[in-house]
């Protein structure tokens, strides 16, 4: 037990770490791809953390060594559940991975965020807000009675091997701006790529002796706190939880002091609050995070970084769609505020 904790909060601290050192905000990602001229750093350091997390997970699947869960398709809630989480995260300036990494990098205003998710996953697992995440969630496809993968097929497969070459190429054009440092001496979208890969494979192998059978993830952690509080409250137990049911949540929280540790290593700590009306909008941002999240089963680390590797078509659809989210709810912001209160995710770390 105490091997398995260990291991968990070092693989959530080394996350946070990276995620610090590199700024990767999936709201960032996104959102500055619709700039102009495009920053596009961050989507660089995410295609090549695919490029290598994916067949290296693939092989492990292929030779049993890991059985992880397979995000499922369920169009409705994948698509409802993405978008809406996009919305959330240009109303936040952040995703929920990075609300968790700012708090660590002395950003005390995300705590409200963090508030926000809390009761928004809440509301829609256990609250009023369940019957509309049941119904979302009724018609999930599968393949030969699994969740549905890209790997499913021939089509599949080459599909995947196409997408990828096509993202190497991408990479490759890029590799000029590979060692640059960006501000605040932030990591280059080559060794950001290559530490993203690294502790995502390595988490795999961790848990296959830990027994979870998936490494990250935030959806369903502040229902599973609430719910054994109340438990431990009333002195009634659960026997619903499984064993290793800690797992998600001590990785997630761990990821807030490994990334106090990286912004003291590279002497960027900034301890820092936020006036009332960004506050309004961490909290507003982060419960609607919160629901989108239960709705769609997972957000951007559950979703995008763990299990798109995974081929999942169901964390395929619901990147893209936060992506989607992301892009039309940042220029409707433009459009319909003055900018005066809005944090600017492109400029200087306020909302980063």
């Amino acid at each position: 037990m105490l091997l398995r904790l260990l291991t968990v909060i070092a693989l959530g601290a080394s996350l946070g770490y990276v995620l610090q050192r590199g700024d990767m905000c999936f709201h960032s990602l996104w959102r500055r791809l619709s700039t102009k001229p495009a920053e596009t750093s961050l989507f660089r350091a995410y295609l090549l953390m695919l490029l290598i997390a994916t067949p290296i997970v693939q092989i492990l699947i292929g030779t049993g060594y890991i059985s992880p869960y397979i995000p499922p398709l369920v169009w409705q809630a994948n698509l409802v559940g993405g978008l809406l989480f996009g919305v959330g995260m240009v109303i936040a300036s952040t995703c929920i991975t990075g609300m968790f990494y700012k708090l660590g990098h002395g950003m005390i205003g995300v705590a409200f965020a963090i508030a926000g998710w809390a009761v928004g996953d809440i509301l829609t697992y256990n609250g009023p807000l369940a019957p509309v995440r049941d119904r979302l969630l009724e018609a999930s496809v599968e393949i030969d009675g699994q969740p549905a993968t890209l790997n499913d097929s021939t089509g599949g497969y080459v599909a995947a091997v196409l997408v990828a070459a096509a993202a190497a190429r991408y990479l490759w054009n890029g590799r000029r701006e590979s060692t640059a440092r960006r501000r605040d001496n932030q990591l280059g979208w080559v060794p950001l790529g290559l530490a993203l890969a690294a502790v995502h494979v390595v988490a795999w192998f961790a848990v296959t002796d830990a027994a979870p059978n998936y490494t990250f993830g935030t959806s369903g952690v502040p229902t599973t706190l609430w719910e054994l509080a109340r438990d431990s409250a009333s002195g009634t137990g659960s026997n619903d939880r499984s064993e290793n049911w800690w797992w998600i949540p001590i990785g997630l929280i761990a990821i807030a002091p490994g990334a106090l540790i990286a912004s003291r290593v590279a002497e960027t700590f900034w301890f820092r609050g936020e006036a009332p009306a960004r506050i309004i909008q961490l909290i507003v941002g982060g419960f609607v995070m919160g629901i989108a999240a239960a709705i769609a089963s997972g957000c951007n680390l559950g979703h995008s970084m763990v299990g798109v590797p995974l081929l999942s078509l169901g964390s395929i659809l619901t990147t893209a769609a936060m992506a989607v989210g992301v892009t039309v709810a940042a220029k409707a912001q433009s459009m319909f505020t003055s900018g005066s209160f809005v944090a600017n995710d492109v400029g200087p770390d306020t909302a980063n």
